[in-house]
């Protein structure tokens, strides 16, 4: 069974490495964001597979380990009692005899080994390490977080901004620029019809997209067709190509607030709108992963 699942787990290994070698021959090709984007996928791809193969081992251990214990014990046993049975015929010693020699000293009987007993120690030990250091990695997320939250929030302060939070569900991009256009522009489309808008735009222009539409699970680069029916019709995360689609559709320009660097301007072809759309951008706030918020005014 355990060489089935490392087998397994080998194959598994394999199919990572060859969609992480496509992602990264991919990402020479975005710019500084992408690429970014890219490497924290890798490793968020790396640490879920580690963490999953893991989870397996030990889960199968468990139910190896019990019914292995019990056959050896039950061996051990079985062996000490046929030794306590066996008595080995000795001469007689006469009532002379037994005073010349020394009283016969009783002899030490060595504990037989619990060997099902190891293994939990040591078991309990390993899941003692794991729980250390998954605490460890949750401490460091943490103070990611906070690290993040803090300097944005300066960021936004001095930019007279203040954040609108936005149900973190997939459509957070989406949702976050209808907040926009309906609070500057009095524009009621909600996420859904800007997944449309975003789609539409950029099944119409293919041709300047073609080679950078990404399959979030494998990497793999998508066909126009496919990519936009996901846009449309799943809750597949948008990005830096879609605030750009929507841009040049909506004909209004888009700024991203992040902790990376500046603010990141997305505008478009024709304006139709000065007064910019802005949205904040989190890489670890939120536990699902990238994360977009509505930004207004602070009235303060």
């Amino acid at each position: 069974m355990m060489e089935e699942l490392f087998s397994k787990q080998r194959e598994e290994y394999k199919q990572l490495q060859t969609s992480i070698a496509t992602l990264r021959r991919q990402a020479k090709e975005g710019n500084k964001k992408q690429k970014k984007q890219v490497q924290q996928k890798i490793a968020d791809m790396e640490a879920d597979l580690s963490q999953r193969h893991a989870h397996e081992r030990m889960d199968l251990e468990r139910t190896e380990e019990p019914q292995e214990g019990n056959d050896q014990d039950d061996l051990v046993t079985t062996l000490l009692k046929q030794m306590e049975s066996t008595s080995l015929d000795k001469p007689k010693k006469s009532p002379e005899n037994l005073k010349d020699e020394p009283a016969e000293q009783p002899k030490e009987t060595k504990k037989p080994r619990n060997r099902q007993k190891e293994r939990l120690e040591r078991r309990k030990a390993e899941l003692q390490q794991l729980s250390a250091q998954a605490e460890k990695e949750h401490a460091g997320t943490v103070d990611k977080q906070k690290v993040e939250k803090d300097k944005l929030s300066k960021i936004l302060s001095d930019s007279g901004l203040v954040a609108v939070d936005i149900t973190p569900d997939g459509h957070c991009l989406f949702a976050s620029i209808s907040h926009q256009l309906n609070y500057h522009f009095n524009i009621k489309l909600n996420y859904q019809q800007l997944r449309d808008h975003a789609a539409n735009y950029i099944h119409k222009h293919g041709d300047e997209y073609s080679g950078f539409l990404l399959d979030e699970d494998t990497g793999e680069v998508m066909s126009v067709e496919q990519y936009c029916n996901e846009i449309r019709r799943t809750g597949k995360w948008g990005g830096d190509i879609e605030i750009q689609a929507l841009a040049n559709d909506l004909q209004v320009p888009i700024h991203v607030y992040n902790t990376d660097g500046p603010v990141i301007k997305f505008e478009p072809q024709e304006a139709k709108h000065t007064t910019p759309v802005c949205i904040a951008y989190y890489q670890h706030l939120y536990g699902l992963g990238a994360h977009y918020n509505s930004l207004v005014y602070n009235s303060k």
